[in-house]
């Protein structure tokens, strides 16, 4: 293998033509140079400069070196150049998970369009999905980063709240109760409601499930949805009533109400979850930027309003 410095030694003796320019261009003495030359054609075993007491000039090999050694040359500081690129941060691949409900929240899509502004050249994807399948896929390296609803229970998985907000009342616009500003849980005991399965809703399921229970009853599940998108189709049907984060209502869907719960009620969390081992300088990028736009947000507190 013949050292880069010897190509770099060679294009500037070729573009110079002249030893004593050429080695204060490379930052050496000229005799060095003039041996590191030498060096260079004993390995290729050919002579790429004619010299004389008064020119150096290319030979037809050196000529053709000359050529390649400038693809070379540029193919090594491009390559050099994408793994310092690659070592910030600024190039490779983000997968991002998120589950249904967190799609209306203005903060994510905020944090994903500064992460493009400033890393263009790092692929994004999305992937919708229950938190237990974010933390499989985080566990085994499908997902770098994950938007969930705590709680998460796993000692190689680090939890980040990154956004709280308020639980409110989704209900079918011809409801009685449409046009108030504040419903009491207990008032919607014979309500038929929808929810996410168990299984799937973990922490908002159990929430909504305690919310009731403190309220006295347990509700009637009229119709179970794994996507909160459906939830809100059955809602905007007439098929029953539900509690939703309050950012839900953003989604402008026709057809539905949201109302405020009466009472104080425990916030809905979002939560970035990562591995904890995962040193990523795409995924630091990433944290960064949600990070700063979080802590910008949590003094802009969500605003209810039909």
């Amino acid at each position: 293998m013949i050292d880069l410095r010897l190509f770099r030694y060679f294009v500037a003796v070729a573009e110079e033509l002249h030893f004593g320019r050429a080695a204060e261009r490379v930052g050496i003495a000229q005799p060095p140079l003039s041996q590191q030359i030498q060096l260079l054609e004993r390995q290729l075993g050919v002579r790429l400069f004619d010299r004389t007491n008064r020119k150096v000039e290319l030979t037809n090999a050196g000529a053709v070196f000359l050529t390649e050694a400038r693809i070379a040359l540029a193919t090594a500081d491009h390559a050099i150049e994408e793994t310092r690129r690659a070592g910030r941060g600024q190039v490779g691949r983000l997968a991002i998970g998120m589950v249904g409900s967190i799609t209306y929240q203005e903060m994510i899509p905020e944090v994903i369009h500064r992460f493009r502004d400033l890393f263009a050249d790092v692929a994004i994807q999305l992937q919708e999905c229950s938190t237990p399948q974010q933390i499989e896929a985080i566990r085994r390296g499908e997902l770098q980063i994950g938007f969930v609803r705590p709680p998460v229970s796993d000692h190689v998985v680090t939890l980040e709240t990154v956004m709280s907000e308020a639980m409110v009342i989704a209900l079918p616009s011809s409801h009685r109760f449409a046009a108030r500003k504040q419903i009491a849980i207990k008032e919607l005991a014979d309500e038929p409601w929808i929810t996410l399965p168990p299984g799937l809703g973990l922490g908002f399921y159990d929430q909504v499930m305690s919310l009731c229970a403190k309220a006295g009853f347990q509700p009637s599940l009229s119709q179970v949805a794994v996507q909160m998108h459906t939830m809100l189709s059955l809602v905007a049907g007439g098929l029953g009533v539900t509690v939703v984060p309050e950012s839900v209502r953003f989604a402008d869907r026709k057809g539905i109400s949201y109302v405020a719960i009466s009472g104080a009620t425990p916030p809905v969390e979002t939560a970035a979850a990562y591995l904890t081992s995962n040193r990523s300088p795409i995924l630091s990028n990433f944290l960064k930027i949600l990070r700063s736009v979080s802590i910008e947000r949590s003094s802009e507190p969500l605003h209810f309003g039909n």
